[in-house]
């Protein structure tokens, strides 16, 4: 500020003045693009985390375009009265928890039905459903495990939002298929904590899978 003040009242910039201003100005450039300097712990996502948490609670108008769409409006209706009917969930819950899936689908390149596979065996569609380990919500996310995730959200207590928990949920099955080269089922596996024991999770979340791909496709 103080550098640009002295332009603007001598209206002369010598060439070591711009030479000076360049030296002045590099740290602060460096600074501004190192992800450790911002404190971020997962620094290959950044941008996508910071374009993603832009809107968890409301779809903005290019999501809410996709969500809206004749096919989409087709599988909501489906999806969301195959949940009422199997899991006792009232009509409204259901169609939002089943947009919310949709939306965050796109967002992160997933299968909306795999992330309604996840929260039926997690919470069976509970929204309030806290675990003996303290997990919480739809997708029964665990706040102690994904700090950074909470604070970007505004805390463990927003986990009981259902945009806000599938939005994170989506996320951390994301990241563990990245960690495991795109293999769903250890991807799962450590989705559930159970990576390294004999878990019947990652087969009950696919024969749900299969199941809401059939009522996708066949109505």
């Amino acid at each position: 500020m103080e550098f640009t003040g002295c332009v603007r009242d001598q209206f002369v910039l010598t060439l070591n003045s711009v030479l000076l201003g360049a030296a002045l100005l590099m740290p602060v450039a460096t600074l501004a693009q190192s992800p450790k300097a911002a404190g971020d712990d997962e620094p290959t996502q950044t941008l996508t985390v910071a374009i993603a948490d832009s809107a968890i609670t409301t779809l903005d108008a290019d999501a809410d375009s996709t969500v809206t769409t004749p096919a989409n409006q087709r599988k909501i209706a489906r999806l969301s009265r195959h949940i009422q009917n199997r899991y006792q969930v009232a009509g409204r819950r259901a169609d939002a928890i089943v947009r919310e899936a949709i939306d965050s689908g796109a967002r992160h390149q997933i299968d909306p039905e795999l992330i309604l596979a996840i929260i039926a065996v997690e919470s069976t569609f509970k929204e309030r459903a806290v675990s003996r380990c303290g997990a919480r919500g739809l997708m029964q996310v665990m706040p102690g495990a994904h700090g950074r995730k909470m604070r970007q959200i505004g805390g463990s207590q927003q986990l009981f939002d259902p945009a806000k928990n599938i939005h994170v949920g989506s996320r951390i099955l994301v990241n563990y298929l990245g960690d495991h080269d795109g293999n769903l089922r250890r991807a799962l596996l450590s989705y559930n904590g159970s990576l390294g024991t004999r878990s019947s999770f990652p087969d009950r979340v696919m024969r749900i899978y299969r199941d809401l791909q059939r009522v996708t496709t066949e109505g």
